[in-house]
């Protein structure tokens, strides 16, 4: 699981570094197509497949928590054992909001 994350860590290091930068200023002249279609061949189709596949790890994470707190889950629970599960539950601490903000704004 270790190298699994530090392997989606090189990626996301790699890949939001290239994402995180802003799009170049366009001349008004230029037609919405034309915008939009240099827009698509900055990105490759690598480039989305690799975003992909750090959004499903991190969403993965999360279910599996999400599973594991489930199965936990009994009548003779604590209180304050269920306010910690509530509390991780609420905070979904495997999903990167930097990395899905960036995935919101590349796509077309």
């Amino acid at each position: 699981m270790q190298t699994t994350n530090e392997n989606l860590s090189d990626l996301q290091d790699r890949y939001f570094d290239e994402f995180g930068q802003q799009e170049p200023a366009y001349d008004k002249e230029e037609t919405e197509a034309s915008t939009h279609a240099s827009h698509l061949h900055k990105h490759e189709a690598t480039d989305y497949a690799a975003l992909m596949a750090i959004i499903f790890s991190m969403v993965k994470q999360d279910y599996v928590m999400q599973e594991r707190i489930i199965s936990s889950l009994n009548f003779k629970s604590s209180t304050t054992e269920l306010e910690s599960y509530c509390q991780m539950w609420s905070l979904c601490p495997f999903i990167n909001d930097e990395i899905m903000h960036q995935a919101w704004k590349i796509l077309p």
